[in-house]
């Protein structure tokens, strides 16, 4: 029973009361009048209620379905409102002014399923922001001004499928960026037009995944998406991609959607969609196609609805195939699909009409055929087959029928999307002929090549058939064996002491059975069970014994040790050579180095005047100055003009004049001492007398 406010409460019988008088006064004094307006919720406790009374609706907001959707939107709010009802279900605070989302700003709304906070100025969510929401099943964020995808804010929203970050200026997506919320279904991010960066793992936790949207992001490359193996729809749209490459797709094989629709896509490699086995409907309009690969679309087999129009198809035989598959898959529907931008003759027309009749089209060829290959058990190998377009197909036949496409994988064999037989561990049931068969509209062309494997030799420790572990040997296996060579002094004249067990045997390399005393299975072999070696001579005193690891060696180890052995000896051989031509160079460097300093010290002699005898001088002093240079003792008397004294002992001027004219003159008769005649063509005593000079210094000048 409730009462309006103010009205007395009479007393209830003893007999008749069944509820203690402190709740039947709470009940009083909280009821709210009836019928009382206002967008106001008039709520009153059952007789057995445990559940707080709701708050009312905020006066900024609008209510309904008591209380249960709250709607609060271009309202001007900067904050958002704190008298929301604690039962509310659906709240919407779109196109506010909203900067901040705090920490449990909703902590008390644990009724909440749908938020939208979108259109707002929203740059920043607190840590802790949307605690106390366990049932939130829809968070919208797009249109504000997030810079960073808010991770820590998801944090305990255990039921959460939809999230909405469309159109923020989020510049990258890190790794993790989503894995406190694996209940996602629908993940919106397009229109993220500063995103620069994914991570590899930005996507990963989101097993549960059904929706994704990465239109107008200007991608330029499709982001790694192999964790999203339930994905459903993707939207690539509105981006840069000019690329398909194939694994663009690896990992949705439960993707039935996929739009690329104003992508700029340009080329679709061979292959590039054989991950997508489930897709439905493909949307590749609008973009720039001019051909597709041959068989693109064959490994889809659920595929249904093509969308090619408004691309620059080019008409020719590369495009054969897709008119036969257009007939087949959608023969009624012709607007949806693509019509020919070239060549003239050809424009407008639709690609499902066309047929063989209106091109020449000839077989592929194959550029690099497969070659026949050698190898081991437990090798990797590959087979080549490569075209010289990608327009075409690749597939391959074993030896045991099986036919081998791109996609299909049998453990340890895959094609390549290039062509290439890939093996990663062969075994001896692999040898066998392969044969590549290249196809295109006007026919295939088929290339063969046999790949050999042969067995691992089994080696055996002992030798033999018994030798090995447990008495097999086991293939792919070296044993090792230890022998003990003890060192000892040898005297003059006797020969070397051998180890206790062993023989005399000739040093050098030994035959097979030398080395593992035969083969399993021959006779004889089980004997020899140890590798023994001759002790080495030697003069040193006796020494510890030491073990050395002995490993047994086949025929084909030996001489490919042989062949190493004698590369390395080319090799250290011209490394010699070319150490002793440069020696030789730099020797003949330094002598001719040498001979030149000595030329340059010993250089061009220079020639001085050094007299210049006056016109005044009568003749006879004239001479007897000249004879005086020359060193020659002169009888001249008083009349004799002695020279300045040099200031250097070792300029010895008699010694340059002598050599200079001892082939031409003996004497000087004015001179006495010299003998013979004058010097030839010494006419007048103006004309200079000449000296040569070999000394390092310069000679100074003397003017008489």
């Amino acid at each position: 029973m409730a009462r309006a406010r103010g009205s007395p409460c009479p007393p209830l019988p003893p007999g008749r009361m069944s509820w203690p008088r402190g709740a039947l006064l709470f009940l009083w004094l909280f009821s709210p009048p009836l019928g009382a307006g206002g967008g106001g919720v008039a709520v009153t406790l059952a007789a057995g209620g445990g559940s707080p009374p709701a708050t009312s609706c905020p006066s900024a907001c609008s209510c309904s379905n008591q209380a249960s959707r709250v709607i609060c939107t271009r309202r001007e709010l900067a904050e958002v409102p704190a008298s929301i009802p604690v039962n509310t279900r659906y709240l919407n605070l779109q196109e506010n002014g909203i900067q901040v989302i705090r920490t449990d700003t909703f902590k008390h709304l644990r009724h909440l399923e749908i938020l939208q906070l979108s259109k707002n100025l929203v740059r920043k969510i607190e840590v802790g922001a949307f605690n106390g929401l366990p049932s939130l099943n829809t968070l919208e964020l797009f249109d504000n001004r997030l810079t960073t995808v808010p991770t820590q804010a998801f944090e305990y929203l255990s039921k959460l499928r939809e999230l909405w970050l469309r159109n923020n200026p989020i510049e990258s997506i890190p790794s993790y960026a989503f894995n406190r919320v694996p209940s996602l279904r629908r993940l919106d991010l397009g229109e993220l037009k500063r995103l620069e960066y994914i991570s590899e793992a930005a996507f990963e936790g989101l097993v549960n995944l059904r929706y994704l949207n990465l239109g107008m992001c200007n991608l330029k490359d499709i982001p790694n998406l192999t964790a999203l193996v339930r994905l459903e729809e993707l939207e690539l749209s509105g981006n840069r991609l000019d690329l398909i490459r194939p694994g663009s797709f690896q990992g949705l094989t439960s993707l039935r959607k996929l739009w690329l629709m104003h992508a700029q896509v340009a080329t679709i490699e061979r292959n590039a969609f054989d991950d997508l086995k489930s897709l439905e409907e493909l949307n590749l309009s609008h973009n720039n196609l001019m051909s597709l690969p041959h068989d693109l679309f064959t490994p889809l087999h659920r595929l249904e609805r093509v969308h090619l129009n408004h691309n620059p198809w080019h008409c020719n035989c590369d495009v054969l195939w897709l008119s036969w598959w257009l007939k087949e898959t959608v023969p009624s529907n012709t607007t949806c699909c693509a019509r020919c931008h070239a060549p003239a003759g050809l424009k407008g027309r639709y690609i499902g009409e066309l047929d063989q009749s209106h091109f020449t089209c000839y077989a592929p060829v194959i550029v690099e055929p497969p070659t026949d290959l050698n190898v081991t058990e437990g090798m990797a190998a590959e087979l080549k087959c490569r075209t010289g377009t990608s327009m075409t197909s690749v597939n391959w036949l074993t030896p045991n029928g099986t036919l081998m496409t791109h996609g299909s994988y049998r453990v340890r064999i895959s094609v390549l999307h290039d062509g290439t037989l890939n093996f990663t561990n062969v075994t001896v049931q692999d040898t066998g002929q392969y044969t590549c068969m290249v196809t295109n509209s006007a026919g295939n062309t088929t290339a063969s090549a046999t790949l050999n494997v042969s067995a691992v030799d089994p080696v055996a420790a002992g030798g033999g058939a018994g030798g090995g572990p447990g008495g097999g040997g086991g293939g792919g296996y070296t044993y090792f064996t230890t022998v003990t060579v003890e060192t000892l002094e040898t005297q003059p004249g006797e020969e070397a002491l051998q180890p206790r067990g062993t023989e005399k045997e000739p040093p050098g390399p030994t035959t097979d059975g030398a080395w593992g005393g035969g083969r399993p299975g021959e006779a004889g072999g089980a004997a020899a069970s140890s590798t023994t070696a001759p002790a080495p001579r030697s003069s040193r005193p006796t020494e510890k014994a030491f073990t050395v690891p002995i490993t047994d060696v086949t025929e084909n180890a030996l001489k490919d040790l042989d062949d190493v052995m004698k590369t390395t000896k080319i090799i250290i051989g011209c490394f010699v050579a070319i150490t002793f031509m440069a020696a030789v160079m730099l020797v003949a460097f330094y002598k001719l180095r040498k001979q030149h300093q000595l030329h340059k010290h010993h250089g061009p002699t220079r020639t001085v005047e050094i007299i210049n005898v006056e016109d005044e001088l009568p003749a006879a002093s004239a001479v007897s100055v000249a004879a005086a240079v020359a060193g020659g003792g002169g009888v001249g008397g008083d009349s004799h003009l002695a020279l300045p004294a040099l200031e250097r002992d070792h300029l010895n001027h008699q010694h340059y004049v002598a050599a200079a004219f001892k082939a031409h003159y003996s004497s000087n008769p004015g001179g006495g001492g010299c003998g013979g005649k004058g010097p030839p063509g010494l006419n007048s005593i103006h004309e200079p007398l000449l000296f040569k000079s070999g000394s390092k210094e310069n000679v100074q000048e003397t003017q008489i």
